[in-house]
């Protein structure tokens, strides 16, 4: 008999009973992710997937119940946790501490599953028995493997363009305010080589800006449509340079789309993101925001590169998207460690 793996994305009951497992489901970006996971699951491992909420948690058939993220509102919101055997618990934390904090500052919500998967090295170091995956990717990588953008001459690209949602933490290492001060210096300094896409900007990022004001960017250009991964890839294959920040760069092992999603595109990433990116991507690839004193100074500096040594950044991009390095950054990666962590059996064919 297939195993059954129970799983929980932020559900509310309009989703309960395999309902967001179903094509035609509205739903949030969770569905896309559940439905994929499903249908990746099912066709390479003995396995059937449902909502948490419709498997017999005690059938020795249910290998386990994996929950994608968990937060201290869910100790009074979710009744389901508590009634499943500890052993068959397990968590896959997603989202950076500035997003999730309680979930990285309070271990005893992570304590409550057995199974625990994180990016974090930081909890990977102090917790052995966790198992370490990769951060879910976006655009996926092994579709833009070979180069869809080649036909775009250097001289023909735009500068520099940023793709992000406005966003306000309280938290002290969300990166939120670098990252608007460095698009409104090129807003102000550079408006007519610099392009901002994404949601609510030019609104109030958070609700005492409705009182104190917040930044307008004239070089705002709206959000984009249609199918946003590819949208996003095609629309900054027409630029030279792409500002990445992450959201968090204070936990290592936090590696997110926003770099590779520039790898698919061809454009070269100016990352600002946590230590130790270089072990996994080789710096000849991108730019580091952190070497710069000033957003002057990296304005200047990519202002006048040449197409020559803008080339040689697009020649390591162009290795690295062939070199067996790239696999860690793949939906297939996340989703067969997920798999080979909880213990499923493998589908020869």
């Amino acid at each position: 008999m297939k195993a059954i793996l129970g799983v929980n994305y932020n559900l509310s009951p309009v989703d309960f009973n395999d309902a967001i497992l179903r094509s035609g489901h509205s739903g949030n970006q969770g569905r896309v992710f559940l439905q994929l996971f499903k249908q990746w699951m099912e066709s390479r491992y003995d396995v059937e997937i449902h909502t948490y909420d419709c498997v017999d948690w005690m059938s020795p058939q249910v290998k386990a119940v994996l929950y994608f993220d968990y937060n201290w509102r869910n100790i009074v919101s979710d009744k389901i946790l508590s009634r499943i055997p500890f052993e068959k618990r397990a968590l896959m934390l997603i989202e950076p501490a500035n997003i999730n904090p309680t979930l990285y500052y309070v271990p005893w919500l992570r304590n409550r599953f057995k199974t625990v998967f994180t990016w974090d090295e930081g909890l990977l170091a102090t917790n052995p028995q966790y198992i370490k995956v990769n951060v879910p990717v976006g655009a996926e990588p092994s579709e833009f493997k070979e180069n869809r953008f080649g036909g775009i001459p250097f001289h023909s690209k735009k500068l520099l363009i940023a793709i992000s949602r406005n966003k306000w933490s309280y938290m002290f290492n969300s990166t939120y305010g670098v990252r608007t001060r460095v698009y409104s210096f090129f807003d102000k300094n550079y408006s007519d080589d610099f392009d901002l896409f994404g949601s609510n900007w030019n609104r109030p990022a958070v609700f005492y800006q409705r009182f104190t004001g917040y930044p307008h960017y004239c070089c705002y250009r709206g959000e984009l449509t249609g199918d946003h991964w590819r949208g996003k890839v095609a629309r900054m294959a027409k630029y030279k340079f792409a500002l990445c920040y992450e959201n968090n760069a204070s936990e290592p092992g936090y590696i997110s789309e926003k770099i590779t999603d520039c790898f698919c595109a061809r454009c070269v990433p100016i990352y600002y993101g946590s230590k130790g990116v270089e072990k996994r991507i080789p710096t000849e690839c991108w730019i580091d925001a952190r070497q710069f004193q000033s957003n002057d100074d990296m304005a200047k500096f990519i202002v006048s590169m040449t197409p020559r040594c803008h080339a040689r950044y697009l020649e390591a991009i162009e290795d690295f998207m062939h070199s067996p390095a790239l696999n860690f950054f793949s939906t297939e990666n996340y989703f067969r460690t997920l798999a080979e962590g909880l213990g499923l059996k493998r589908i020869f064919v």
